[in-house]
C-alpha cells in the first residue's frame, strides 16, 4: 500500500512536469494576491493612475516584481515582501485621490466629456498633451506643491476642451451631414419627413451651441450625436418601408412585430408579459424586474465583500494561533502572548464586520427602491439619495423631501461612532465651475437641514461637491441626467487600525 502511495505521487510529479504546471502554484497564489488584488481593483476605481501617478506607478512596479518572483518560484518571504509594498502603495494612492478628485475636478469633468466624445481616437495628438499636463498635475501635488498643481490642471482642461469640440466637430457634425446628404440623395424625406426634418434641427442646433458657448461642449455633443442617430434612423425607417409595402402589412401586423423585442426580454426574464394594445404595462414590468436585479447584486456583492475579509481575518488567526502553539514550552513565551493579542484584535474585527454588515441590512430596510440606492464599497456604506431632487440650478430643499431626510436621520443614528460625508453631484449641464459650486451648495443644503432638525454630532460630518465629475448614468439621457443630480450620503465605520489583519 505505502509504495502504491508513493508510485502515485512520483506520477503525479512527473504528470504535473510535463503539462508545465508547479506544484508550488497550487493553491498558493490565491491567498498570496487576494488581498494586493482587491487594493489595485479599489486603486484602479478610484482613477489613481490619473490622479496619483507616481504612487500608483510604484504600486505597480513592485506589483509586477511580486508577479515576476512568483512566477520564478523564489521564495516567499521575497515575494510577500513586495506584495506588502504593493499593497500599501496601492492604498496610498487611493487615498491620494481624495483629495486630488477635488482639486481636480474641472479637468477631470472635461476629462470625461472628452472621453465621451472619443477624443482619444479621433484627436490623439490633443487628447495625449492633455494626459501628459493631466498625470504632471497629478505629479505636482504627490509632491506637495498644490500651486503648480492647479496651475498644470487649467492647463489640462483647457487642453481637454479643445479635444472635445475639435472630435465633436471631427466626429458627430461631419458624420451628421454625411448621412443627411446620403439620405437626400435616396429621397428618405418622402417616407420619414418628420424624422429628417428633427435631424437638421438638431445639427443646426449642435453647430449653434458650439459658435456660442465654447466651454460646455456638452448639450452640443449631445445634440449633434442626435442628429446623426435621427438621420441614420429616418433612412433605415424609409428602407423598412419599402421592405414592409412589399409584403402588404397591415397596422395589426406592425404592432404585433413591435411587441416581439419586448416579450422576448420578458422571456429571458421570467416574465409572462401582456399587451393591452400599448406598451407601458409589460416595460414597467421589465425596469421593476432589473431594479430588483440591481438591489440584488449590490446586496451580493456587499455579502461577497464581508466573506472575504472575514475569511482574510480567520486566517489570520489560525496563523496566530499556530505561533502561539510553536511558542508554548511550559509557558507561553512574549511572542505567544502577542500572538494572543492578535489573536483577540482579529475577532473583535470580525465582530466588528458583523456588526456593521447587520447595520447596513438594517439601513437597506428603511428605504424602498424609489427613496434610495443603498449598497456597500468596502467597509463604507453609501446612501444613494435618489428619492431628493433639487429644482435645476438650484440648492434648496423641497419640503416634500423631508420625509427622506427623516430617514436618512434614522439611519445615521445606527452608526453613532461612523464619520459621514455628504457629497454633492450634478449632472453635466452647465459650466464646470458652476457645477461643482451648485454641487457644494446642495450637500451643505443637506448638512444645515440636518444640523436644523436633528440632534447630530456636528463633528462627525463633512460635505463635498464633485460637480459633474462623478456620473453615475449617461449624462446624454433625461433619466441619466437626473440619477446624476443627486447626493450621497458616504458612511464610514470606525475601524481602528489595531483590528486589522496585519497587526
Amino acid at each position: 500500500m505505502k509504495n502504491n502511495l508513493l508510485q502515485s505521487a512520483l506520477i503525479f510529479a512527473v504528470l504535473m512536469t510535463v503539462s508545465g504546471l508547479s506544484l508550488y502554484s497550487q493553491g498558493l497564489q490565491s491567498s498570496l494576491f487576494d488581498e494586493v488584488n482587491q487594493s489595485k481593483a479599489s486603486s484602479k476605481n478610484a482613477q489613481a493612475d490619473v490622479l496619483s501617478p507616481r504612487t500608483y506607478q510604484q504600486a505597480m512596479e513592485a506589483y509586477d516584481e511580486a508577479k515576476k518572483l512568483y512566477k520564478n518560484e523564489e521564495e516567499l518571504s521575497e515575494i510577500k515582501e513586495k506584495i506588502k509594498s504593493a499593497n500599501n502603495k496601492f492604498r496610498e494612492a487611493t487615498e491620494n485621490t481624495r483629495v486630488s478628485a477635488v482639486m481636480f475636478s474641472g479637468a477631470l469633468s472635461a476629462r470625461v466629456d472628452a472621453l465621451n466624445a472619443e477624443s482619444d481616437r479621433f484627436v490623439n495628438a490633443i487628447w495625449k498633451e492633455a494626459e501628459a499636463k493631466m498625470k504632471d498635475a497629478a505629479i505636482q501635488l504627490e509632491k506637495g506643491d498644490a500651486d503648480k498643481a492647479k496651475e498644470k490642471s487649467i492647463e489640462a482642461t483647457d487642453l481637454y476642451r479643445k479635444a472635445e469640440l475639435e472630435s465633436i466637430k471631427a466626429n458627430y457634425l461631419t458624420n451628421a451631414r454625411r448621412l443627411l446628404e446620403k439620405a437626400d440623395k435616396n429621397k428618405v424625406n418622402k417616407t420619414a419627413p418628420k424624422t429628417i426634418a428633427s435631424s437638421r434641427e438638431l445639427l443646426k442646433s449642435a453647430e449653434n451651441e458650439l459658435l456660442e458657448n465654447r466651454y460646455d461642449t456638452d448639450n452640443a455633443r449631445h445634440l449633434a450625436k442626435e442628429a446623426e442617430y435621427k438621420a441614420l434612423l429616418a433612412t433605415n425607417i424609409a428602407r423598412l418601408e419599402e421592405a414592409y409595402d412589399d409584403k402588404d402589412y397591415e397596422v395589426e401586423d406592425y404592432l404585433l412585430m413591435s411587441y416581439e423585442p419586448l416579450a422576448t426580454i420578458g422571456q429571458s426574464m421570467n416574465l409572462n408579459l401582456r399587451f393591452d394594445g400599448v406598451t407601458d404595462g409589460p416595460v414597467t414590468e421589465i425596469t421593476d424586474r432589473i431594479r430588483g436585479y440591481q438591489s440584488r447584486i449590490s446586496n451580493l456583492e456587499a455579502s461577497l465583500f464581508n466573506y472575504k475579509m472575514t475569511n482574510e481575518s480567520l486566517r489570520s488567526m489560525l496563523r496566530v494561533n499556530r505561533n502561539i502553539l510553536d511558542g508554548m514550552k511550559g509557558q507561553l513565551s512574549d511572542e505567544a502572548i502577542l500572538g494572543q493579542k492578535r489573536q483577540v484584535a482579529l475577532q473583535n474585527r470580525i465582530d466588528r464586520m458583523a456588526e456593521i454588515n447587520d447595520k447596513f441590512e438594517q439601513v437597506q430596510k428603511l428605504f424602498n427602491e424609489k427613496d434610495a440606492q443603498v449598497f456597500r464599497q468596502n467597509n463604507d456604506v453609501i446612501i444613494r439619495m435618489i428619492g431628493i431632487n433639487f429644482e435645476v440650478g438650484k440648492a434648496q430643499i423641497n419640503q416634500k423631501d423631508y420625509a427622506q431626510l427623516t430617514k436618512l436621520q434614522e439611519a445615521m443614528n445606527l452608526f453613532k461612532d461612523a464619520n459621514i460625508v455628504i457629497e454633492g453631484h450634478t449632472d453635466s449641464q452647465g459650466g464646470d465651475e458652476l457645477n461643482l459650486k451648485l454641487s457644494r451648495e446642495r450637500a451643505d443644503a443637506i448638512l444645515s437641514y440636518l444640523n436644523a432638525n436633528t440632534s447630530i454630532d456636528k463633528s462627525r460630518f463633512s460635505t463635498k461637491g464633485f460637480g459633474e465629475s462623478k456620473p453615475v448614468a449617461n449624462n446624454e439621457t433625461v433619466v441619466g441626467r437626473k440619477l446624476n443630480r443627486r447626493i450621497d450620503i458616504v458612511i464610514k465605520p470606525n475601524f481602528p487600525e489595531n483590528l486589522s489583519p496585519d497587526s
